[in-house]
């Protein structure tokens, strides 16, 4: 009972968040389209006549002040077929021996939804999304105030500068190299908070590198490199060019089908 009423909850927030992303999605510009909401790692949806399947591995290093270092791996799987429908599956294993819990989301470009399910409840929701809309973002007025001396002081619609205009940016070009057996190139941009910008004693340097592949308009590799938070490598470890298992995208046989509508003024 707690497992089923752990996967519920899990379910819950992540049809929650996913949701709130569609709506925002899809009212911001029409060229968005749903193939950019869902996906994993690699996964570009809405992207069509490049099918594939892979593994996606994650490790994350982290070191803490007495020395001691944390090591998580994670991996996921995720395919995309010629019509442009995406899947992507992450598992949870579970001390007590039993399956692991599986998460499954599917992207549908062409009929409009999102579909998750879990292995553990047995349910299947059906997000669908409504047709975006182009809102062009308002024109935001200056303001006045009032000064010292009474006189009226003109203010930009812009925000006082924050500690990310603090942060000195570089981004260089990596060329290209082959990885999980297709040609990638990278981009490396390094981030310098200075000193006192977060309260830190010292600069802190940031790195984040990632590769993608031209031809099939996804993500291979990418590392994350934070002195805040440790290393985080997510890497396609297995790649398969082929079209995948029209299976993999359909709800599994015995699963109770909930029909959901993300559109923001219902």
């Amino acid at each position: 009972m707690k497992i089923a009423s752990l996967a519920f909850s899990v379910m819950v927030l992540a049809l929650s968040a996913a949701s709130a992303t569609i709506a925002q999605s899809t009212t911001i510009t029409a060229q968005i389209g749903i193939g950019g909401v869902a996906g994993g790692f690699a996964s570009a949806g809405g992207v069509t006549n490049l099918p594939y399947s892979a593994t996606v591995k994650t490790t994350s290093v982290q070191k803490l002040a007495d020395g001691t270092t944390i090591t998580r791996v994670s991996t996921t799987k995720e395919a995309r077929d010629s019509a442009g429908r995406t899947m992507h599956q992450n598992s949870s294993e579970r001390p007590d021996g039993e399956p692991p819990i599986v998460n499954t989301s599917v992207t549908d470009p062409t009929n409009r939804t999102m579909t998750h399910w879990f292995n553990v409840s047995k349910q299947a929701t059906v997000i669908h999304m409504p047709e975006p809309k182009l809102i062009l973002p308002p024109s935001l007025p200056s303001q006045t105030t009032e000064g010292a001396g009474g006189a009226g002081q003109s203010l930009s619609a812009s925000a006082p500068p924050a500690p990310e205009s603090m942060r000195k940016r570089q981004r260089e070009q990596l060329g290209g190299k082959t990885i999980a057996g297709v040609y990638a190139e990278g981009t490396r941009t390094t981030t310098t908070i200075p000193e006192g910008a977060e309260g830190n004693d010292r600069p802190m340097t940031i790195v984040n590198e990632t590769w993608r592949s031209p031809e099939l308009k996804i993500t291979v590799l990418s590392v994350n490199d934070d002195p805040r938070s440790g290393k985080r490598t997510t890497e396609v470890t297995d790649l398969d060019r082929a079209e995948p298992d029209p299976g993999v995208f359909q709800v599994p046989e015995g699963y109770t089908v909930k029909d959901q509508s993300s559109n923001p003024s219902q």
